[in-house]
């Protein structure tokens, strides 16, 4: 066989065997910066080791969460009456547009008013956990413009970290008595993040999933001492996609035996930016020819458009300028 060949083959194999694995990124190694670039390019997904996040407090807020979700389910309908939708308690309907999943779930927002009766502890948890996790999704986002070898570091974290921006928390609970017989398998449908990135733990009941770029889907391992980070959509606009969102999604099977009774929670940071945000790639990222592959919106308008979509839906296909060069005109232009 041809020697140029042979090494091309190896070179595809290595790339296959590569992408099958979970990027794994140490947040205090002197490289963290390009790894993070290079998984965000990759997997638009990585799995983050040494982030600093007190063990205490995710326990503590794992161990309140599933005491909440343990409640009858009326009165967890009825902590919910003081938020604000979408905001609150929900089971089974994922959104408004017939998107079923075998989960029930809780949605909090750092910026929210209303006056929901929670249990107290339950809120004190999610409040420090909330504290920590965005010091951790503050760092990670530093670290992304980092890799992309832009001279403010502080972009991505200044849109997410200031007065209005829009940072939720969503606790997941997979509980197998959720399990939808009609559509076994469907925990959470695939779907993308519309925000800069979010930032996932879980006890160590499996089912995540994130899919590589031939389609395929390659399932992730729990991890309780990790946390994932995924790329969003507003990410893979501002860098005019250098970063790519990942879709992903979670599978709960039935299983057997042990599996049968065990319950997945996942505990997701998302961060977003204030309504008013406009969201193009960065200035300071493109180059002197380089023309943008979207049409310009703001937050607000890309939620709003976002959360009328199917779960499945790419939802940035509509902001997609069809052909590079074209006249940019809003997301909201006729």
């Amino acid at each position: 066989m041809d020697a140029s060949l042979t090494a091309s083959r190896n070179v595809q194999s290595n790339t296959k065997q590569q992408l099958a694995l979970v990027p794994v990124i140490d947040l205090l190694s002197p490289g963290s910066a390009g790894a993070i670039a290079d998984a965000c390019r990759s997997h638009g997904f990585f799995k983050a080791v040494n982030h600093g996040m007190a063990v205490g407090i995710t326990e503590t807020l794992e161990a309140e969460a599933m005491a909440f979700f343990a409640l009858p389910r009326g009165d967890k309908i009825n902590s919910s009456f003081g938020f604000t939708k979408p905001l609150g308690y929900g089971c089974g309907n994922i959104g408004t547009n017939g998107d079923v999943g075998s989960l029930e779930y809780l949605i909090v927002s750092d910026t929210d008013n209303s006056t929901p009766t929670m249990p107290i502890a339950l809120c004190h948890a999610m409040d420090a956990y909330m504290t920590i996790v965005q010091e951790v999704a503050g760092r990670v986002l530093e670290l992304m413009a980092e890799g992309l070898g832009m001279e403010d570091t502080n972009v991505f974290r200044g849109m997410v970290h200031r007065d209005g921006s829009d940072e939720l928390l969503r606790l997941n609970h997979y509980p197998p008595s959720l399990r939808l017989e009609e559509a076994p398998g469907t925990g959470f449908g695939e779907h993308t993040d519309p925000q800069l990135m979010s930032l996932l733990r879980s006890n160590s009941v499996s089912g995540l999933q994130i899919a590589l770029r031939d389609g395929t889907w390659l399932p992730v391992a729990p991890d309780t001492e990790s946390v994932f980070v995924n790329v969003g959509d507003a990410m893979q606009v501002l860098t005019n996609g250098r970063y790519r969102s990942v879709r992903h999604r979670v599978v709960a099977e039935p299983g057997t035996g042990e599996a049968d009774v065990l319950s997945r929670l996942s505990t997701i940071y998302f961060g977003g930016p204030a309504p008013a945000e406009r969201i193009v790639p960065v200035a300071g990222l493109m180059g002197a020819l380089e023309v943008s592959e979207y049409m310009s919106f703001t937050w607000e308008e890309y939620k709003s458009a976002a959360y009328k979509t199917k779960l499945g839906a790419c939802r940035l296909e509509p902001f997609l300028l069809k052909e590079l060069g074209a006249e940019e005109t809003t997301a909201t232009s006729s």
